[in-house]
């Protein structure tokens, strides 16, 4: 198969290239950083040119791209995006209609929440890992001594507008919001916020904005449920890591500053294809609380968790729970005390621990792979 792929820095990309050209396609990529992803008529130009100078079979990306679904639907060529990404940007939405499209998400009920409305062209597949990289991966000593530690987090803590959004609202609405918020903070496997996020709310919320002349913001239902959600995300990984750097020797990497205190490591960013896993090995647990909005879905930096023989510490996830036992392949959470309560009898307990991350890996390698998805992604085109 011929096949023409888009990709602007993803993650994933390099390992997909991998697989695909194992498999015996042919590829020609090119690279582009859009500026709008909605508008860039230099872009379109690029791609309709490479389009008219080739037959390829289809056009690939790793997430979304609204202008590459519009070309190859413009010049009936099948369109694949695999997503890592969730919950989708709402304006997207505008370009999931065409039947050149095929999307697949990670997470399974945003799958069914789009499939219900009417999208046949989006699919539910979990993401992959490759483990034969990780397992080539030499980390020098020096990296090995810098990232051991009990406790590491890489990610965001997710700052959220949610109290810009209701600055102008009664006390009332506040108090309705933080109830959301507070029961969906401690409740983990039923994803509530988008149900109680009503119309009337919205109403109310959009009036506070006119009250105080901010006659051009409307905000919708994704956009305030979205918001709960990274505030939910902000408190749950604040709480934890305060609770770990309290008690455990903890790291902290990310990219953007934060106010969290001098007992948690900060560390700064580290590079995803080598320095990342070496966290991951030497860790001796990795802490993942999933963004809240991802309903039910594996993230990716799961995946890699247990593809880097690294020990998972997650929330619990239904996906999550229905590929790998708690305690046994990973070690799942239902409330932030217990991850607390967890981390202390695991870091205690060095076999059990190292048990669990072989099984995990194990578990990766053998069901969450690059040619299964693949071969799935490319039975969806009918050539």
């Amino acid at each position: 198969m011929n096949i023409l792929f888009y990709d602007m820095g993803s993650y994933t990309y390099q390992d997909m290239l991998y697989y695909l050209k194992e498999m015996g396609h042919t590829c020609k990529t090119v690279y582009y950083h859009f500026p709008d992803k909605f508008e860039d008529d230099f872009f379109c130009n690029r791609l309709e040119t490479l389009l008219q100078q080739a037959h390829y079979d289809v056009v690939m990306s790793i997430n979304f791209f609204p202008l590459v679904a519009k070309l190859c639907y413009d010049h009936r060529i099948p369109y694949i995006s695999w997503c890592y990404d969730s919950p989708l940007e709402e304006r997207l939405e505008e370009y999931f209609h065409y039947e050149t499209n095929r999307i697949f998400l990670f997470d399974r009920l945003e799958t069914e929440r789009y499939r219900s409305a009417g999208f046949s062209q989006i699919y539910h597949l979990p993401l992959a890992v490759n483990t034969n990289r990780l397992d080539k991966l030499q980390f020098p000593s020096s990296w090995i001594q810098k990232h051991s530690c009990d406790i590491s987090f890489i990610g965001h803590l997710y700052e959220s507008p949610l109290e810009i959004l209701l600055y102008s609202t009664d006390n009332y609405i506040k108090g309705y919001v933080e109830g959301i918020l507070q029961a969906q903070l401690r409740i983990y496997g039923c994803y509530f916020i988008d149900e109680l996020v009503t119309d009337e709310l919205l109403a109310s919320i959009n009036s506070s904005f006119q009250k105080i002349g901010q006659t051009n913001l409307t905000l919708n239902h994704r956009g305030l449920s979205f918001a709960i959600a990274s505030e939910i995300t902000h408190l749950e990984r604040c709480f934890l890591l305060e609770q770990m750097g309290e008690l455990f020797h903890t790291h902290f990497y990310t990219s953007k500053p934060h106010q969290l205190s001098e007992q948690i490591h900060s560390m700064g960013p580290v590079k995803y294809h080598d320095e990342m896993p070496c966290v991951f090995r030497h860790s001796k647990l990795n802490l993942n609380p999933t963004l809240k909005s991802i309903q039910s879905g594996i993230p990716l930096r799961a995946l890699d968790i247990m593809g880097s023989k690294g020990v998972l510490l997650s929330n619990y996830q239904p996906e999550l729970a229905e590929y790998f036992e708690d305690g046994t392949d990973v070690i799942m959470y239902s409330s932030m005390e217990e991850a607390v309560d967890k981390s202390d009898f695991y870091l205690r307990n060095d076999e059990l621990r190292k048990q669990i991350a072989m099984n995990g890996y194990r578990k990766v390698k053998e069901i969450f792979t690059y040619p299964a998805c693949i071969q799935k992604i490319l039975e969806s085109v009918d050539l």
